[in-house]
């Protein structure tokens, strides 16, 4: 029963997966397209959609009355709630905008009508000394043309140009770290070899060649990138457009890129055209060749199966660290709990409550940026750390009911035995808690593999991560959610079957009973 359970949910997710590219590739049209609307009096009331951590909402707010909000993690998924007509716009940068649109083949467009002229910068945290040397040497790309010929490169649609610079330069000074989110084209995303590119990599390496730095890059998601600068997690961070608000929290460094703010709405085919389920290139072959084109552009194209394969082995690394300290943490729990002493059991009781109550996401940032802010950790050991306090937390509840469905008696009897209080609890009550927590906390390592998924907040390129990245650069927000789906629930699937079998082996009732000179 159980396993056609399995296959039957396994069968539902590839039919979704197909069902997906489907809708992408009939959607897809030969013809010019326009947009829907044609400026900006026309948005008003509609619903606009943000990426987070941006600041466009304001200026949208003061030339278009009565718009509503929503935020999204990538501007992949602002586009696809455009497209989905979950809102009716989506705002960016002018260039982000540009290529998502080109990358939709025709299912959104760009409206003629630009919002406002934007300044992006490099920022530092308060009373940096990089500051000063930063701003005259992007003085100097602004007088010699670097900056012009840069916006040209990483504008082009010719990605052939689009390459860095070797870091082969002498550095006297060290090395500087530099965050960005890797998931805005052309400003920064996922470039051959599973590292960050674009314009922000492409001027902060020219910039520290200047200074005699070389170039730590490190990517980050837009929700955290301003605390990873102001914690001293990285040195700079880039780009971001600037607000007097903001520049009252980081230091923002002279522009370093001519930018504003477009709009992408919906598209309408021109008249007289017909939408066709071939691509834009004129590449037929139904839903099978569509299938192939997205494995080839999620899984082939610049060996992107490498960054799939490392985000699940982070994944992997941090569930079973977290889980085996976790369950050792939670056995310790117990323990105290089990000592008797008051104030053990209210040690506990907080530690409990504190872990209950809080998000994970919020653990995890609270420790990154906060507890060890001021500590060169990784992401991964700080994300190991913040999951065995929380799986620590409940797998110590689950055990503790467990012990408490013993009954006393049997503790009364160890002890009249002549048993100390610390062997009833070790060869008594505990293997007996042990046969009805089993199945749960089994459970709960299964949920642990999934609630790893939110490590991206700290910078850790897990399986999550791995895809978010890969849907930014295809612009593809469908078939690489769906892969990444079924690999976490081939790995979760696997899990459960391996836990199964283990604590089958411990279970009295699964052992064959045998009874000497009786043939049962």
């Amino acid at each position: 029963m159980r396993r056609r359970l399995t296959v039957g949910v396994l069968s539902v997710l590839v039919l979704a997966l197909c069902a997906c590219v489907w809708v992408v590739r009939t959607a897809r049209a030969d013809s010019e397209v326009v947009p829907i609307y044609q400026t900006l009096d026309e948005l008003e009331g509609k619903s606009f959609a943000y990426v987070n951590g941006s600041v466009y909402d304001k200026y949208i707010q003061e030339k278009i009355p009565n718009t509503s909000e929503s935020f999204f993690p990538t501007l992949t998924d602002a586009v696809t709630a455009v497209e989905t007509g979950k809102v009716d716009a989506a705002v960016q940068r002018s260039y982000a905008c540009e290529l998502a649109v080109n990358r939709r083949n025709g299912t959104v467009a760009l409206l003629p009508q630009t919002v406002k002229d934007m300044q992006e910068c490099y920022f530092f945290p308060k009373g940096s000394e990089l500051r000063g040397p930063f701003d005259e040497q992007i003085k100097r790309f602004w007088e010699d043309g670097t900056i012009d010929q840069l916006t040209e490169k990483w504008a082009s649609a010719d990605d052939s140009i689009k390459t860095l610079p070797a870091q082969d330069w002498d550095a006297p000074n060290g090395t500087l770290k530099f965050v960005t989110t890797g998931q805005l084209e052309p400003f920064s995303y996922l470039g051959v070899g599973d590292s960050a590119t674009g314009y922000d990599v492409d001027l902060a390496l020219l910039v520290c060649k200047e200074l005699g730095y070389k170039l730590d890059i490190q990517m980050i998601g837009m929700d955290g990138i301003v605390a990873g600068v102001q914690s001293g997690k990285a040195d700079f961070g880039g780009t971001l457009t600037y607000t007097d608000e903001r520049a009252q929290a980081v230091d923002f460094s002279e522009s370093v890129m001519p930018v504003y703010v477009s709009i992408i709405v919906k598209a309408k085919p021109a008249e007289g055209a017909a939408a066709t389920t071939s691509t834009s290139d004129g590449q037929d072959g139904g839903l099978l060749a569509g299938i192939g084109e997205s494995f080839h552009k999620t899984f082939i194209t610049e060996n992107r199966w490498q960054l799939i394969l490392s985000g699940l082995g982070i994944t992997i690394l941090i569930s079973v660290c977290s889980g085996v300290l976790g369950i050792l943490l939670a056995f310790l729990t117990v323990v105290l709990r089990n000592s008797g002493k008051s104030w053990a059991g209210k040690l506990v009781n907080g530690y409990h409550a504190i872990l209950g109550g809080i998000p994970i996401a919020v653990v995890l940032m609270l420790l990154y940026y906060v507890v060890f802010g001021a500590i060169d950790l990784g992401g991964e050991v700080v994300s190991i750390i913040a999951f065995t306090l929380s799986f620590g937390a409940t797998a110590g509840a689950t055990m503790w009911t467990g012990v408490q469905s013993i009954d006393k008696v049997q503790t009364e009897s160890g002890l009249i035995l002549g048993y100390t209080h610390a062997d009833v609890f070790r060869k008594i009550v505990f293997p007996q808690a042990a046969l009805r927590f089993l199945p749960q906390l089994s459970s709960q390592l299964v949920s642990l593999v999934k609630e790893t998924s939110v490590v991206g907040f700290i910078a850790v390129q897990d399986l999550t991560r791995a895809g978010d990245l890969i849907r930014s650069r295809t612009m593809e927000a469908f078939f690489p959610l769906v892969a990444i789906a079924l690999i976490y629930f081939g790995l979760c699937r696997f899990l459960a079957w391996a836990l199964g079998k283990l604590t089958s082996r411990y279970m009295v009732q699964n052992r064959p009973r045998v009874i000497k000179g009786v043939k049962l």
